[in-house]
């Protein structure tokens, strides 16, 4: 049977009492789990389960944009018409496929921007030195990476620094944190900078939290002791076991670091033992593909016969960047899409999944387990309401300048380190340049991303930020759309995942009602 017997003037009704809109994909999403079908709505929030048939219609209502393809729907004509049925009650009752029509990007980055830069920055984060004694592969610093530059030789001196943390005071009297990271190349370098930084800022401030960035192979018992004293958060540079750290962490001769690391990591754990304080110790892992779940279960071999280790460790991890490239745009839900993305996987939930499946008596944590927590607290602290939200926030972007500004060593300002070689937005010796932050952040940014942000299911759920939209000369989304792709996908894995664990095991998530989503 198919649906050729409701004549296409009944058909083209039914596709219309659905909704008015120009393009229904925005809508919303369908997915399934091993036991069930949902649909997560837009506007709302709302996440129903649904059955099969009702599962069926939405799905080729929110994936079409002609509505004769209902007539390859795989259901009589009486299936179809309760289908529909449902899902206009549903509208009625619940308010979903009622998304506000799509007007701009706005929310507190962009209504209360004087205020926050003015009295409320939080943090600080020093390039202390451009120079860095390892040739990571996979860093845009080595020649085989295809966004090569080559790296720099300076150092930050003392009173770029100075200048810096002074700026950081001036504006942050109404923040409720405030916060230094130093970063290179690697920072350690000129970790006398780092020391009279540190102090200088003790004494200025009456509370302050400091962050690093390490490969820990310059790393002592004076420099551990000190950091760990004033309570640094330390991430280091470990990818997993021996054979996969040093196929790309290696040192300008050649020659791995694996040992060296280890040996940096070693000592850091012990002055974190003596001020009480592991878990300010972060291990970030860069895993390079393919055979990404192979390799995940040698790291987790690895790490439980690590006896020196501590077995709650935070970790992270994360597949080699090899920075900006241009890509074409893909409507959301669209036919071109769903083909780019049918064969995309997220290495990290699907080895998880795998993984607890293998051990399902096995309660102990896995490395993984920090970085699938993330996911699962996107979905559920996600925006939820009982009406369709009126305005749509700027994704995962924060105010340039609130949360962080990457001071360069020459004290230019960068929106922060992960951004690459885009606009500054001020230095530390004039202060931000506040017009050219607004006409690039969020004029320029707005105007451009509302182009493709409004098509786009995720647009509440998005985490994505300035990363990837921007070159030297300003915004370049081409950058951008393989991001959102991988964002949507990623996102809709996590809507299944969270979900399957709502199914099977829902005490699991009541660890994520205490817990603060950044």
């Amino acid at each position: 049977m198919d649906l050729i017997t409701l004549e296409k003037e009944k058909l083209e009704n039914k596709y219309k009492e659905l909704c008015k809109e120009e393009y229904p994909g925005r809508l919303g999403k369908t997915f399934k789990t091993k036991y069930n079908f949902y649909y997560y709505d837009s506007g709302t929030g709302k996440v129903a389960q649904i059955n099969e048939n009702v599962y069926k219609v939405l799905t080729k209502f929110l994936e079409s944009e002609n509505f004769l393809d209902f007539i390859k729907l795989d259901m009589s004509e009486q299936e179809f018409c309760e289908a529909i049925s449902e899902i206009k009650d549903a509208i009625n009752k619940e308010s979903i496929l009622s998304a506000t029509k799509f007007n701009c990007l706005t929310g507190k980055t962009y209504e209360q921007i004087d205020e926050i830069i003015d009295n409320k920055i939080q943090n600080v984060t020093l390039e202390v030195t451009e120079k860095c004694n390892l040739r990571c592969k996979y860093c845009i610093y080595n020649e085989s990476h295809p966004e090569y530059r080559a790296f720099g030789h300076r150092n930050m001196d003392w009173e770029i620094a100075k200048k810096a943390v002074e700026f950081l005071k001036s504006h942050s009297q109404n923040s409720e944190e405030r916060h230094i990271g130093f970063y290179g190349g690697e920072p350690l370098i000129n970790y006398d900078l780092i020391k009279k930084t540190t102090d200088y800022a003790n004494k200025l401030f009456d509370k302050m939290t400091y962050s690093m960035t390490t490969n820990a192979t310059l790393m002592n018992e004076e420099i551990a002791d000190y950091i760990m004293k004033n309570k640094f958060n330390i991430i280091v540079s470990l990818d997993g076991y021996k054979e996969l750290h040093n196929k790309n962490r290696l040192f300008v001769t050649g020659e791995g670091s694996f040992e060296k690391t280890i040996n940096g990591l070693k000592i850091l754990l012990r002055s974190a033992e003596k001020y009480n304080n592991k878990e300010n110790i972060t291990l970030n892992m860069v895993i390079e593909g393919p055979d990404y779940e192979n390799k995940y279960d040698k790291i987790q071999v690895y790490l439980n016969e690590c006896d020196w280790l501590p077995k709650n460790i935070n970790i992270l991890t994360s597949s080699i960047d090899y920075g900006p490239h241009e890509s074409i745009y893909t409507r959301p839900q669209s036919y071109e899409e769903r083909m780019i993305l049918k064969d995309y996987y997220d290495p990290i939930l699907s080895w998880d999944e795998k993984n607890k499946i293998r051990n399902k008596d096995n309660t102990n944590e896995i490395f993984t387990d920090a970085d699938v927590d993330k996911a699962m607290m996107i979905i559920h602290k996600r925006l939820l309401s009982e009406k369709p939200v009126k305005k749509y926030g700027m994704n995962g972007c924060c105010v340039p300048g609130e949360r962080r500004i990457y001071v360069t060593v020459d004290g230019n300002f960068k929106i922060c380190e992960k951004v690459g070689d885009i606009p500054e937005i001020g230095n530390v010796h004039k202060g931000f340049d506040e017009k050219r932050i607004k006409e690039l952040y969020f004029d320029d940014f707005i105007k451009e991303s509302s182009k493709y942000c409004k098509d786009c299911w995720a647009i509440n759920l998005c985490t994505l930020c300035y990363v990837n939209c921007y070159d030297q000369y300003g915004t370049h989304f081409s950058y951008r759309h393989n991001s959102c792709r991988s964002e949507r996908k990623y996102l809709l894995d996590s809507l299944i995942k969270y979900h399957e664990i709502l199914e099977e095991n829902p005490d699991v998530l009541k660890e994520f009602n205490e817990i603060e989503f950044q």
